[in-house]
């Protein structure tokens, strides 16, 4: 699942990004939360998912006497923010047409593990996860608790058949892939990988939903059983056309999840708890109500009469409000950014970006953001390319302050005086370059939520202001992505970095991490044993096809050079990545990810804004909900690192509980 923490703020419209979206292009931990709820529509009509009540799981006390006394409610209220008709929805897990959002998946479906806003691994199905082979082994142990919800066990077997199928879906078999899974035992898959992995980042990257084998063997054996690519892809054609209904989910035992869809209404859908789910215990809830609502203003109307249980979105309102409360406040290891299109002749220049990076108010900006969406993030004093956090992990203090320091406060002479010192001048309140091309009709792109609006009506009107004159373009969702990904009709754009590792900061398969570099790059596999791979990829063309990016550039070696003298070394951004993301050295991550960070600062190919910080609210008169502190249960230790994600996994992974009385 992905981020997140990137609508926080507000909401979007009703155009949402897919979760392979997310995944090519913003990285792993970027997953959008849930928050809220609505009161009930009079008119509308609920359908009981199961022909037989008695299995839809309500039962009678037994959470009570483990509580220590009666729970004030054994019913959450929520709010899901989408336009949404669960009776007509699609959760076929391998169909790339469903009308379901991806994180709606892990609500009544479980995969290995999942990770956090940091990062850091969420242990789910999986009890392990150990790298052996010199990290070219991936073994994954299975909690032997988990069980669909027809009672048979989750299994390796289901694991693999899920990888599989998705093997031929996407590259038309396993064969054609470099990877490979086995069954080891019963509970214990192994995923064999053609080169090492980072222990740290490899980890929490097994977080994609695990279908049922009994149910989908048979589309396994039409997959084996096809003789050539054109069987293969009419197999897919009619696996993408098969529909599973949330009735199928509940009637087939499909789902795995601690809760189960039983009444759908075009604004609601009821959930209640399956009594074998492993923490079942942990919550003494039995039934929450899923409101379905996109509109802000409902929203905000919901919660100022009373009926919103928690949420993450209308912060502020809720700040205002007497009846919830902020109950769960963290920094993540993602930062939003201004990326730069080097196409543009001014931008592709340098100095041109490190006059908008002296030109940044990062204090004022996260002001603004704390007055307009009610969330405090952190300002940056610096571009580096990671969090502050994740800088102080694998850059530490030293490093740091030899880097360029382009300020938390806005420094408007030094952004004048290092566009004169390249040749500048201001002519009408324009810069023009030393060629006569006028800094002016610059695009500046913003995907349409709340807090990236909120930074490009900030930040557009203070680079017109200084004389780099620009228009702040804000599309629908699909007329985001359409320029982003496929016309890049623009020459800024509002985006993210997922840091919770350097391979994933200075990733070069994305312009979430460092840049798009690998699709003009082949990468040579080393052969033989188990190693990582150092070899130079050949390049088919010297620049980014996307941002018009130099890949093999040269930066100064000694740390904090302004200019481009002294000793030079050449940037490696795809052979330096594979190494972070191979090795099996801590020492050897930070090596490199202060190369990446060094050449980060000295170029300046993205701006990063702020830290991004999460805020959750909640009725915690009648609600208890996890904070930094550790749960009331037996794991409480184990799971905190379950504290730092999103509202839904809050519900889902049974961390909400009832007050007692």
């Amino acid at each position: 699942m992905v981020n997140d923490n990137h609508v926080t703020g507000g909401d979007t419209d009703g155009n949402r990004v897919t979760r392979r979206q997310w995944l090519a292009l913003g990285g792993g931990a970027a997953l959008t939360g849930l928050a809220g709820c609505s009161g009930d529509n009079p008119n509308e009509t609920d359908v009981t998912m199961s022909s037989k009540p008695e299995e839809t799981g309500t039962t009678s006390g037994s959470d009570t006497e483990q509580s220590g006394g009666s729970p004030v409610t054994t019913t959450l209220n929520m709010r899901a923010p989408v336009s949404w008709q669960p009776s007509q929805s699609n959760v076929n897990p391998f169909t790339d047409t469903k009308n379901t959002e991806y994180w709606m998946d892990y609500m009544w479906s479980e995969s290995p593990v999942y990770p956090n806003a940091r990062g850091e691994p969420i242990y789910w199905l999986a009890d392990e996860i150990t790298l052996e082979g010199g990290g070219c082994e991936v073994h994954i142990k299975l909690s032997e608790d988990y069980t669909w919800w027809d009672g048979t066990p989750v299994t390796a077997e289901d694991v693999r058949t899920t990888q599989l199928i998705s093997d031929y879906k996407e590259y038309m078999g396993p064969d054609q892939t470099e990877d490979s899974w086995e069954v080891v035992d019963k509970y214990t898959v192994k995923n064999v990988l053609p080169g090492p992995a980072n222990p740290s980042l490899k980890k929490s990257q097994y977080y994609s939903v695990v279908a049922k084998h009994d149910y989908f063997k048979s589309w396994l054996e039409k997959y084996e059983d096809a003789s050539n690519e054109s069987a293969v892809k009419q197999v897919t054609k009619n696996l993408q056309e098969h529909r599973i209904t949330l009735n199928d989910l509940t009637e087939k035992g499909l789902g795995c999840g601690l809760w189960k869809p039983t009444q759908l209404s075009p604004t609601k859908a009821v959930h209640e708890k399956y009594q074998d789910h492993p923490r079942a215990d942990w919550t003494n809830l039995e039934t929450f109500n899923w409101h379905l609502i996109s509109e802000k203003q409902k929203a905000i109307q919901a919660l100022k009469t009373g009926k919103l249980d928690m949420g993450d979105k209308t912060v502020t309102q809720a700040q205002s409000s007497d009846r919830v409360g902020i109950f769960n406040r963290f920094g993540t290891s993602s930062i939003v950014k201004l990326a730069m299109n080097w196409n543009n002749e001014h931008l592709a220049r340098r100095p041109v970006r490190r006059a908008i990076a002296y030109l940044l108010d990062h204090d004022e900006l996260v002001k603004i953001i704390k007055t307009t969406q009610g969330l405090k993030y952190k300002s940056r004093s610096t571009v580096n390319g990671l969090s502050s956090k994740q800088a102080q992990k694998w850059g530490g203090k030293s490093f740091q302050n030899k880097l360029i320091g382009y300020g938390r406060k806005a420094q408007p002479e030094k952004a004048k005086k290092v566009l004169q010192d390249a040749g500048y001048s201001k002519e009408g309140g324009v810069w023009v370059g030393p060629d006569g091309s006028k800094v002016n009709d610059l695009t500046y792109l913003t995907p349409p939520w709340n807090i990236y609006e909120t930074i490009g009506n900030y930040l557009s009107p203070k680079l017109d202001k200084f004389g780099f004159k620009n228009k702040l373009i804000i599309p629908s969702s699909s007329g985001f992505w359409k320029r982003w990904t496929d016309t890049h009709d623009f020459d800024m754009v509002n985006w993210f970095s997922n840091t919770s590792h350097p391979g994933n900061a200075f990733a070069t398969n994305s312009v979430g991490g460092l840049g798009k570099y690998n699709e003009v790059a082949t990468v040579k596999q080393p052969k033989g044993k188990c190693k990582v791979n150092r070899t130079t990829p050949e390049l088919s063309q010297p620049r980014s096809k996307k941002l018009n990016h130099p890949i093999r550039p040269k930066f100064p070696k000694k740390v904090g050079t302004m200019g481009t003298g002294g000793e030079q070394q050449t940037l490696y951004p795809i052979k330096w990545n594979d190494i972070i993301t191979q090795t099996q050295s801590a020492d050897e991550v930070k090596k490199y990810a202060k190369k990446f960070m060094w050449y980060m600062n000295w170029q300046v190919p993205h701006i990063g804004f702020y830290d991004e910080t999460r805020a959750y609210w909640g009725n915690t008169d009648k609600f208890d909900f996890p904070t930094g502190k550790v749960d009331d249960h037996p794991n409480a230790k184990e799971t905190k690192s379950e504290h730092f994600t999103n509202a839904m996994e809050f519900l889902s992974k049974g961390h909400i509980s009832a007050k007692t009385k």
